[in-house]
C-alpha cells in the first residue's frame, strides 16, 4: 500500500515544478476557500477569495502547464472551474440587486460556460485528433504547429472577472447583462479564429497531406538539400542524447539536418545552428521528401527510428548515446542498421561476446569525438585539495539494467569521502533520469545533497551538486572519479585518471572486470562499501597510483587511438559512409518511392 507522503510526493511532482505551484494555490485554494466560506455564510469572505481565485488563472494557467493538465484529467478544468465560482456567487446572491439580476445573471453564466466548454473541446481535439505538434529551429519563417490552442489567458481572466464582478457590486439586472454580454462576446471573439485556424489545418492536411507549415518545411528541404539526418525520440531527460553529438555534427563540412520526434526532447535541445524540425506524427515525416540525404544517424534506439530505416535511399548507422558495458550497447534491434559505428575494438567486442548475428562489415571503428577536449589535468599531487567526482548512472528501466550505485552505497560513498584525511573536495553529479523509475533514488538524492550542503557551510570546501551542463566540463576539473556501469567510464579514461566503479553484481570482483571491461584498470567499489576506502587513498596519496599505465591501454581498447578522438577523424568516418551509400544505394535513388504510412506507423513500431 502506498504511504500517504508518498502519495502526497507523488501527487506534488505531478503538479509541476516548485514556481508552478503559486498559481495553482492562488487559483484552485482560492477558490475552495471561497466555496468554504459561501457555506458558511460568510458573504465578503467568499466575494473577496472568489475574485481572487479568478486573478489566480493568469499564473496559473501561464506557467502550469503541467497542474492545468492535470486538473483538465481530472475533469477540474477551466469550465469546471468557472461552473463553481458561479455557484459560489449564487450561493452569496444576496449582494445582487433582486431576483432579476440573479436571473440574469444565471443565464449570463450558463453561456459563458457554454463559451469555455467549446474551448475545452478545441483543446481536447488539438490533443487527440490528427493535428499534431510541429516545432522547428534554424528554419527560415520558423514554421511550426502548437501542441494546442492559444490559452488566452489574460482573455479568460477579463471575461470571468466581468461575468462574476457584478455579484460583488450588487448591480442591477441590466448592468449585469451588459458586462456578461461583453464577456461571451469578447471570449467567443478569440475562440473562433483559434478554431478557424485549426480547421484550416486539418482541411490542409485533408487535401493533400500537407499543411502549409510542413510545406514549408518540405520548400526547406530542397533549397537546402541535406546530406546528413540525425533522427532521436525521448522524454525531455534524454535531451543529452542529441547534445552530446551537437559539437561533432556543427563541425561537420556537409549539410545536416535533424528530426526530433518529442516536443519535451526538443525543448531541452542545447543550442544549435543546424536546421532542427520537430515532428511527432509519422504519416507527416513520411510525405517529407529526404532524397538528397545520404546517411541516417541514430542516437538511440526508439521505435519510430524504423520511420527513416524503411527509406531505401539512406544508408543507416546506429551512433548510440556513449560507449558503455550497459546490455543496451548490444541491443538486437541493432541488426536493422547498415553500419554500428564503435568508438574503440571495446564496441565490436560487445557485439561479438552478445551472439546477436551482426556481421563484421556492420562495424564502422569512428572514435569519440566527445571526448577531444577532456584534459588530463589536474593530476594528483596539482592540488591543495583534490576533487572527486561521484557521477552514479540511474537505475535503468528494469531491474536487469539497475547499474547504479545512488540508492546501494550513494550515502556510503559520500559519507567516506567527506570523512577523507587530507580532506577532498566532492562534486556530485546524477544522471539526470535518476528516480524516473524508483522514487527511493529521488529520496536519496535529496540525501546526499543536504550532507553536501551542510559539510560545505561546516567545513568551507566548495562541495556541489551539479545537475546540468556537460560532464566534460566537470572531468576536466577532477583528478578522480566514481562512477557505474555506463559511458561515463569510458569518456573519463580519456583523461587517464584514478576512476572506481560500483559492482552492482553478486559476482567477486574478478569476474565483474571480466564481464565489464572498462572496469579492468579502475577500483571496484562492492555493495558493503569495500573498496571506497582504498580508492581514498590513492586520490589522496597514502598509497601509489598503480593503474595509469593500464588506464592508457583501456582508453584506447575503449575508445580508439589518440588520434581518432578527433573532430577531423569523425568528419573522415561521415564521408566515408557517404561514399560508400552513393556508391551502394544509387540505383534506388534513380527511382521513385513513394511511402505511404500503414496502420502500424506509430513509436512502438519495430
Amino acid at each position: 500500500m502506498v504511504s500517504p507522503v508518498r502519495a502526497a510526493q507523488a501527487t506534488f511532482h505531478r503538479l509541476g515544478r516548485a514556481e508552478e505551484l503559486p498559481g495553482f494555490l492562488l487559483s484552485v485554494g482560492c477558490l475552495f476557500i471561497a466555496l468554504l466560506l459561501a457555506v458558511l455564510g460568510l458573504e465578503i469572505g467568499a466575494l473577496v477569495f472568489l475574485l481572487l481565485s479568478v486573478v489566480g488563472e493568469l499564473p496559473f494557467e501561464v506557467r502550469s502547464s503541467s497542474a492545468s493538465e492535470l486538473l483538465d484529467q481530472a475533469e477540474f478544468g477551466l469550465p469546471m472551474r468557472f461552473v463553481l465560482r458561479v455557484l459560489a456567487g449564487l450561493v452569496v446572491g444576496d449582494q445582487l440587486d433582486g431576483s432579476g439580476a440573479v436571473r440574469t445573471f444565471t443565464a449570463v453564466a450558463v453561456a459563458y460556460a457554454l463559451v469555455l466548454g467549446v474551448r475545452a473541446l478545441h483543446q481536447e481535439y488539438r490533443r487527440v485528433g490528427p493535428l499534431k505538434p510541429m516545432e522547428t529551429r534554424n528554419i527560415p519563417g520558423s514554421p511550426r504547429i502548437h501542441n494546442a490552442p492559444p490559452r488566452r489567458a489574460f482573455e479568460v481572466v477579463v471575461t470571468q472577472l466581468l461575468v462574476l464582478a457584478p455579484v460583488l457590486f450588487g448591480a442591477p439586472w441590466w448592468a449585469v447583462l451588459l458586462a456578461g454580454t461583453a464577456a461571451v462576446l469578447l471570449l467567443a471573439a478569440v475562440t473562433i479564429p483559434d478554431a478557424r485556424t485549426s480547421w484550416a489545418l486539418r482541411q490542409q492536411k485533408r487535401a493533400t497531406g500537407f499543411t502549409a507549415p510542413l510545406r514549408q518545411i518540405q520548400e526547406f528541404l530542397d533549397d537546402y538539400q541535406p546530406d546528413v539526418i540525425v533522427h532521436l525520440s525521448g522524454p525531455d531527460v534524454a535531451g543529452y542524447q542529441i547534445n552530446t553529438w551537437l559539437e561533432s555534427l556543427e563541425a561537420l563540412d556537409r549539410r545536416v539536418f535533424i528530426v526530433l520526434r518529442d516536443h519535451p526532447l526538443f525543448t531541452r535541445m542545447a543550442s544549435t545552428t543546424i536546421p532542427t524540425l520537430e515532428l511527432k506524427d509519422p504519416g507527416e515525416l513520411l510525405m517529407l521528401d529526404f532524397s538528397s540525404a545520404r546517411i541516417a544517424l541514430f542516437p538511440s534506439n526508439t521505435g519510430n527510428n524504423i520511420h527513416l530505416l524503411r527509406l531505401p535511399t539512406l544508408m543507416s548507422a546506429f551512433i548510440g548515446h556513449g560507449d558503455s558495458d550497459k546490455s543496451a550497447s548490444n541491443n538486437p534491434f541493432s541488426r536493422a542498421y547498415d553500419e554500428l559505428w564503435v568508438a574503440g575494438e571495446a564496441g565490436a567486442d560487445r557485439y561479438r561476446r552478445s551472439k546477436l548475428g551482426v556481421h563484421e562489415d556492420q562495424y564502422r571503428h569512428v572514435g569519440r569525438p566527445q571526448v577531444h577536449g577532456i584534459s588530463r589535468e589536474p593530476r594528483l599531487g596539482e592540488e591543495t585539495v583534490p576533487t572527486v567526482l561521484y557521477a552514479p548512472t540511474w537505475e535503468g528501466v528494469n531491474h536487469d539494467q539497475e547499474y547504479s550505485s545512488v540508492s546501494a552505497v550513494g550515502v556510503k560513498v559520500v559519507e567516506a569521502l567527506l570523512a577523507a584525511e587530507p580532506p577532498v573536495r566532492i562534486v556530485f553529479k546524477a544522471h539526470p533520469f535518476t528516480g524516473q523509475r524508483d522514487a527511493k533514488y529521488r529520496e536519496v538524492l535529496a540525501r546526499i545533497a543536504a550532507m553536501l550542503d551542510e559539510a560545505s557551510s561546516r567545513t568551507g570546501v566548495d562541495h556541489r551538486v551539479v545537475k546540468g551542463g556537460s560532464i566534460n566540463e566537470w572531468f576536466n576539473r577532477a583528478s578522480a572519479l566514481i562512477t557505474d556501469i555506463s559511458s561515463v567510464v569510458s569518456d573519463f579514461l580519456a583523461s587517464e585518471k584514478p576512476y572506481a566503479v560500483f559492482n552492482h553484481t553478486d559476482h567477486d570482483d574478478a569476474t565483474f572486470r571480466a564481464e565489464y571491461p572498462s572496469t579492468g584498470a579502475g577500483t571496484t567499489i562492492g555493495r558493503d562499501g569495500r573498496g571506497i576506502s582504498e580508492f581514498i587513498d590513492v586520490v589522496t596519496q597514502k598509497v601509489p597510483d598503480s593503474q595509469a599505465g593500464a588506464r592508457a591501454e583501456l582508453a584506447t581498447y575503449l575508445l580508439g587511438p589518440p588520434e581518432q578522438r578527433t573532430l577531423e577523424a569523425f568528419r573522415a568516418s561521415v564521408d566515408a559512409f557517404i561514399a560508400r551509400s552513393e556508391a551502394e544505394r544509387a540505383d534506388y535513388r534513380g527511382q521513385s518511392y513513394a511511402l505511404e504510412p500503414s496502420d502500424s506507423d506509430d513509436e512502438t513500431v519495430l
